[in-house]
């Protein structure tokens, strides 16, 4: 959302501003891709799109081979590719804003909500969004039309997120042998229909 002065705090009135430019995104022909992207930005796509479960069904738009990402490639002539949002669209969706330092030289992000880094390292990433996660997000929410609201750093935001670090641990182990399982039936699949 933009560059500000060191000490500015969003008013009511800017939540209203990235709301606007939020929703609009969202309902652009890019903006469907946020359904995919899962965590906090998937669910604020869901908020604005209400036929998301339509949408989810579309084929990707055509500017999948200009901001899209490439999954898998054959040979090296065919390849998979998938919708993708950019750094700043992410940002959009979240509300960053860059303020200044007091000196000037340096900048903090300060958001809305938080950014994908600060919810993937949390105690709420269970893998799939869960009644923890949307009860913080209604309670932010909420949080969001009331005219004290506090937008949050990085660090913030992960402080404020941190639930239980022991479920996140279980969820990461539990992530590192479903890939150690998968790629140990994907590789006898392989082998097995290559010899075929």
């Amino acid at each position: 959302l933009g560059r500000r002065p060191a000490g500015y705090m969003p008013t009511f009135v800017d939540f209203g501003v990235y709301v606007q430019h939020r929703d609009a995104f969202l309902r652009s022909s890019r903006g469907y891709a946020a359904l995919f992207y899962g965590g906090i930005v998937g669910r604020l796509a869901r908020l604005v799109l209400s036929d998301f479960e339509d949408l989810a069904c579309l084929d990707p738009s055509e500017d999948v081979l200009d901001a899209g990402a490439r999954v898998a490639s054959r040979n090296g002539e065919e390849a998979l590719w998938y919708e993708a949002l950019t750094e700043e669209e992410i940002c959009l969706v979240c509300g960053v804003y860059m303020v200044e330092t007091e000196d000037g030289q340096q900048l903090k992000y300060i958001s809305w909500w938080p950014t994908p880094t600060a919810f993937w390292s949390s105690g709420l990433n269970t893998g799939w969004w869960n009644a923890n996660c949307e009860r913080w997000f209604v309670k932010r929410l909420k949080e969001t039309k009331s005219p004290q609201v506090k937008l949050h750093t990085y660090s913030e935001c992960k402080n404020k997120l941190r639930f239980s670090t022991a479920a996140h641990k279980v969820t990461m182990k539990n992530n590192e042998l479903s890939a150690q399982y998968i790629a140990a039936r994907l590789s006898e699949y392989t082998y097995t229909y290559f010899l075929s």
